[in-house]
Parts: C-alpha cells; structure tokens; sequence
C-alpha cells in the first residue's frame, strides 16, 4: 500500500473504532435503560405489595383492637355483677350506648335497648367501674337515661368505711361553683359532725330508687361551710362520663 493509502486505512479504522464505540456505547445505555425500567416495574410491584400487605395488616389490627376492647367492655360487665344484689340479677339487661347529648360527657344518652327488652322507667344503669345514671324515657326498643352529671339526678350515698355516714349527691348543691364541667359530683353530709376525708369511697345506700352497695366513686375534697351548718362534698366517680359504651340495666327498687 502506498503510503496515502495507509493513512486512509488509519482513518477508517478510527472511524469504524469510533462508530463500534458509539453503537457499544449506545447499547450498554439501552441496555441499562431497559434494566432500570425493569428495575422500576419491579420496584413498583414490591412497593404496591407492601403497600397491600399494610393495609392487611392495619385491617388486622383494627380486628385484634376490636376483639380486645370487646373482651375488655364483657370483662367490665361482668365486674358489675359483683356490686348488683342477687335479686335484681335475673331482670338485668345488657345494652349498648348508641346516642349521646353534644356535650364532651356523658349528661344524657341513649340506650339500644328499651321495652321489648325489658328495660322500665326509672331503671338503674350501671357499668363495670359503677354507678352510671338512671332511665327517664323508654321506647319500644330504645331508652333515654340521665347520668349523675346531670343536675336533675341525685342519689343518696353511705360511706364505705361507715354505712352511717350518709348524703345525697346532688349537682349544684354549691351555688357558683361548676365541678360538672371538669366530670365531677357533688353533695352534702346529712349531718356536718361526720368524719369524711379526701379518698373516702361512696357507695349507694339503699335509699330511695338505688339499690344498695353500687360503687358511686371517692371523694376527693371536703368543703366546711360553718355559715350553713353544711359539709359539702366534692367527688371524683369511679364511671368515666367521657367513655361509656356498654352498660347493664337493672330494675329500680320497689319502693311503693
């Protein structure tokens, strides 16, 4: 070859060199390109079927939550066996709460249980921690009941250290004060001289619709008033008025 024909050669060489580099170049770039769209489809079905599985396991969850607070609310219920006197047990219903008044407690609410049920007027409801309320309105199959929050119930107590010291819980019974507000109760001593201090425990007396022995709660301050003659009570109850879900309903007393 002559010596301007080895330098074409050369050239062509490079070119193709050059050309084959950028093809190789071109390649491995669509290669790489298909792998990250398969890597990114792959990527995706992982992260979908993670997010499939997450939700299966939020679902279970829920389930195991609902299945526990469930056993919970029986478990409760049937602590509240242990305060209600054997005659009234035979006549007890177990509800629901369905409906409550707007306010944060639980003043008023309804009951998913009423006449056909067996549920009177004037029935007790209680709940696993003790003394809820009582029944005002019953419907065929629903019931409206007032809780000790509301000002128009009251219930006379005894002392569980001395059945007798008693008083009455009444809302209200001290003019300008509001213990409703932050959920708790408040009465008087029937007589002034008892001896009632903070973390006294209350239960109901007997007197009047109550039957006797519910746990109401303790009491948490003690207010002398020497102008009236008075012993005020101040009394945080056992029931949470912000959380009731299941209840048991018994018949009142027979008082006529």
């Amino acid at each position: 070859y002559s010596k301007g024909a080895l330098i074409d050669k050369g050239v062509v060489l490079d070119i193709t060199s050059t050309v084959e580099k950028g093809l190789n170049d071109g390649f491995i770039y669509v290669k790489n390109g298909v792998s990250s769209i398969f890597k990114y489809r792959e990527n995706a079905r992982k992260a979908k079927e993670l997010e499939s599985e997450n939700e299966d396991l939020k679902k279970e969850i829920i389930e195991l939550k609902d299945k526990i607070e469930s056993t919970q609310s029986l478990q409760d219920l049937k602590r509240s066996l242990n305060f209600i006197d054997e005659k009234y047990k035979a006549n007890m219903v177990s509800a629901s709460v369905v409906g409550k008044n707007d306010d944060n407690w639980y003043t008023s609410f309804v009951i998913g249980a009423g006449k056909k049920q067996g549920v009177q007027k004037d029935s007790i409801v209680v709940n696993g921690k003790g003394l809820v309320g009582i029944v005002y309105e019953v419907s065929e199959n629903y019931s409206k009941a007032i809780s000790l929050l509301d000002t128009k119930s009251s219930v006379s107590f005894k002392l569980l250290k001395n059945p007798d010291y008693k008083g009455v819980i009444t809302q209200n019974a001290q003019e300008n004060q509001n213990y409703k507000s932050k959920g708790l109760l408040e009465g008087y001593m029937f007589d002034s001289s008892y001896d009632v201090i903070p973390g006294d425990v209350l239960l109901t007396s007997g007197l009047g619709l109550y039957p006797e022995s519910i746990p109401i709660g303790e009491i948490e301050k003690v207010i002398d008033d020497k102008n009236k003659g008075l012993k005020y009570v101040v009394v945080k109850p056992y029931a949470d008025f912000k959380n009731i879900d299941d209840v048991v309903v018994i018949q009142p007393r027979n008082i006529k």
